[in-house]
């Protein structure tokens, strides 16, 4: 069973940035107007907005999200999260390449292991590259689809 959430954070902007923002979720990944919603920031400081895509699934919570920034338009912050979802849904991999990285160093100092998620980003591969140079072993990136990479990490 997979349950989804999007919500829009407002701070000191006008609402229909939200809704231009959730209606790209909607059409995107078809999405239930019920599945949306919108929270205006108690005590804003200044301008700004955020879309968060949760994805629940049944042993984890992916969270993808877009960030507004002056110019940029509202369309644009969401489907920049409606992307990253896309991809990770697709993949149908339990990790997505922010968690990847993440989880590298935890691997490499448990003794090894494996895991599958989407294409690994810069980030990822050059956070294995250092813990390959201070731990001393083998991290391998194996592309198994178009979207599906397997990562794993040897023993000593």
């Amino acid at each position: 069973m997979q349950n989804e959430r999007a919500r829009v954070w407002l701070s000191k902007l006008p609402e229909h940035v939200a809704e231009r923002e959730l209606a790209v979720v909607r059409e995107e990944l078809k999405w239930r107007a019920d599945e949306c919603s919108v929270e205006n920031v108690l005590h804003p400081v200044g301008p700004g907005n955020a879309v968060a895509l949760e994805i629940e699934a049944e042993h984890l919570t992916e969270v993808f999200t877009g960030f507004g920034e002056r110019g940029r338009p509202a369309e644009e912050v969401a489907r920049t999260a409606v992307e990253a979802a896309k991809v990770w849904l697709e993949a149908g991999v339990p990790v997505d390449e922010h968690l990847a990285d993440q989880l590298l160093l935890p691997m490499a100092l448990a003794g090894g292991g494996s895991f599958r998620t989407t294409k690994p980003s810069m980030h990822t591969t050059t956070n294995a590259e250092v813990i390959q140079r201070f731990l001393h072993v083998p991290i391998h990136f194996e592309q198994e689809s178009e979207f599906v990479w397997k990562i794993t990490i040897e023993p000593k």
